[in-house]
């Protein structure tokens, strides 16, 4: 009987046409299959919920900046001064490399590689003396490997550094010898040595707290720069300065850096608090409102009771001669 089929004229276009037939088949159920499985490879039931993957896709590029904002940056808490968990938003990256993050409170920015030449020469003319020509430190100056973009800012803004002399306990704030711009120059070359972070802070004080502000400062700050701000004397001939000309970028600096012996806050105070505390000193504590008269320099009850003593005391001693000399 095969052997009939077989020759017969009509076997092989019937073969043909089952063949036909059963591909067909066999396409239209595969492509059911793949119309009701969404791009995630979750299988999807006739009635259900379609999830689709919507994971975006990692890029080379996205790739390089999550390692270089986990390498430059330290672990801490979302949005407290480490690109490591800044707001995605505000990670900027320029060829793999972290130029900017932070969040709406606080943006942190690198200077701009076009400063890196000029910044080297002004590190030889001024700093390399002591720090020597690699930044590696001596045996008068510490290492500036790896302290970060608002370290150096900080101490050069501030006029602490060049110091005028290495045998001082503690720098003392003076005039600056550099200008803002200078200060991000060198910064920016001794952090091409090895980059780190924290970067250069600018703080967004549109949405700040005083009240929070005025909190956090007596909680964390006061028992140093006293309440008012004023600065007060520590151990071992250290002080802790005063802040009544701070600028916002220098409050941040102080803030996450730690400079001298002061500490350093990273984990413990997010960078909407530094902006609650830098709003706070730069415009109740620098521009208080003395609604009982006279700010009296703005150190509080001691010049008051000097003013009281002097005055109170010496005029009544001014009577007491006055009624002697009448009596005598």
């Amino acid at each position: 009987m095969i052997r009939r089929l077989t020759r017969s004229r009509f076997a092989l276009p019937a073969a043909l046409l089952v063949a036909v037939g059963l591909g067909s088949v066999l396409s239209l159920s595969s492509a059911a299959q793949a119309a009701t499985k969404p791009a995630g490879g979750i299988a999807a039931t006739p009635g259900a919920t379609r999830f689709v993957n919507t994971k975006p896709a990692v890029t080379p590029h996205a790739t390089a900046c999550q390692k270089d904002a986990e390498r430059i940056g330290y672990k801490s808490p979302p949005d407290s001064g480490s690109p490591q968990n800044s707001t995605p938003a505000y990670l900027k990256c320029s060829h793999g490399k972290v130029v900017q993050y932070g969040d709406s409170a606080i943006t942190y920015r690198l200077p701009p590689s076009s400063f890196i030449a000029a910044g080297h020469r002004l590190f030889e003319e001024n700093c390399s003396s002591c720090h020597l020509p690699t930044a590696q430190g001596s045996a008068v100056a510490p290492s500036l490997i790896g302290v970060g973009p608002a370290t150096v800012d900080f101490w050069v803004t501030t006029g602490r550094m060049p110091a005028a002399t290495t045998l001082q306990v503690q720098a003392q704030e003076k005039p600056p010898r550099l200008t803002d711009k200078q200060a991000e120059e060198v910064a920016a070359w001794i952090n091409s040595l090895t980059p780190s972070a924290p970067y250069i802070p600018d703080v967004h004080l549109k949405q700040a707290s005083l009240t929070t502000g005025a909190t956090l400062f007596a909680l964390n700050c006061a028992a140093c720069h006293t309440i008012t701000g004023a600065g007060d004397e520590l151990a071992y001939g250290t002080y802790a300065p005063s802040l009544h000309a701070a600028t916002p970028t220098q409050v941040a600096e102080a803030i996450r850096t730690g400079p001298g012996n002061m500490p350093r806050f990273t984990g413990n105070l997010s960078d909407a608090q530094v902006r609650d505390i830098v709003a706070y000193v730069t415009e109740k504590i620098q521009h208080p409102t003395d609604r009982g008269g006279f700010g009296l320099g703005g150190v509080g009850p001691v010049a008051e009771g000097l003013v009281a003593l002097l005055f109170g005391v010496g005029g009544l001693m001014l009577v007491a001669f006055w009624i002697g000399d009448r009596t005598s």
